[in-house]
């Protein structure tokens, strides 16, 4: 059965059973295996996956500074955290959110895929270095996003790949330049092909979001009044916004003015 499968996988709190139960999962849904349950009720999010083998700090608590010889594999660290979150934002999506177009959950399923593709990367990288996922503090704030978002379809789109994963386009456009710099070619190619790829996710969840303010009559303007209601200071940070990135996934010209006018006010 599809859900419940998705929901063990979601739920396992080791990195490599998850990664190798979605595999078989994946296969079986791309063969057409699995069925979906008509009456199937999510678990509610209690603590994130990685609770039981990170530390996790709040985002408050993760200014934390560390000596100079430390600091790329913290560095590191941050986007490993970041890539296994968003395995379980995926997964979440597929699972959390039913009586959905099949596409929706083939979408979501490539995310997945793709973003554990992207961990292990990292994670080589990372054991390059001599350390391992989990051996830095990890924060918990894209598990808070999806708390947040648990139960509408539509805030979770607005919310998790339209605001936090479009936020990491821009950020993903910084730590290229800073690592180009430091002419770290292997680490460059890894952020060039998660940035690439992370063009199309958010890409799917703007087509998401579209179809759900559809299916509700409500108008695309809405997305900034979501994201406002659910993180007041949403837009108050000014920054470089990767324009580029933001209108291949999906962004109208109008939409970013809009968000750089909002990031322009006091």
């Amino acid at each position: 059965m599809f859900f419940d499968k998705l929901e063990d996988i979601l739920f396992q709190s080791n990195p490599a059973e998850k990664i190798s139960k979605f595999k078989s999962f994946y296969d079986e849904f791309k063969f057409g295996n699995l069925e979906f349950e008509k009456k199937f009720i999510p678990k509610t999010l209690v603590v994130p996956s990685y609770a039981s083998f990170c530390d996790v700090k709040s985002m408050r608590e993760m200014k934390i500074k560390y000596p100079k010889e430390k600091k790329l594999a913290a560095f590191v660290h941050s986007i490993a955290h970041i890539e296994y979150s968003a395995i379980d934002i995926a997964l979440d999506a597929a699972y959390r959110f039913a009586n959905l177009p099949y596409e929706y959950y083939l979408d979501w399923l490539e995310v997945a895929d793709d973003e554990i593709r992207h961990f292990e990367m990292i994670c080589e990288y990372l054991q390059d270095l001599g350390y391992k996922y989990s051996d830095f503090a990890v924060h918990n704030g894209l598990f808070i996003a999806m708390q947040k978002t648990e139960n509408s379809f539509i805030n979770r789109m607005a919310l998790l790949p339209r605001y936090m994963e479009a936020n990491g386009l821009d950020a993903n456009m910084h730590m290229e330049s800073k690592v180009s710099k430091n002419s770290d070619k292997k680490l460059t190619r890894i952020l060039n092909t998660i940035l690439d790829e992370e063009i199309s996710h958010v890409k799917k969840g703007d087509k998401w979001f579209k179809f759900a303010c559809k299916q509700n009559n409500l108008n695309l303007d809405i997305y900034i009044n979501i994201v406002k209601s659910l993180y007041p200071n949403a837009f108050k940070q000014k920054r470089e916004l990767n324009i580029n990135a933001r209108l291949k996934a999906g962004f109208s010209k109008s939409e970013i003015e809009q968000i750089m006018n909002l990031m322009e006010q006091k």
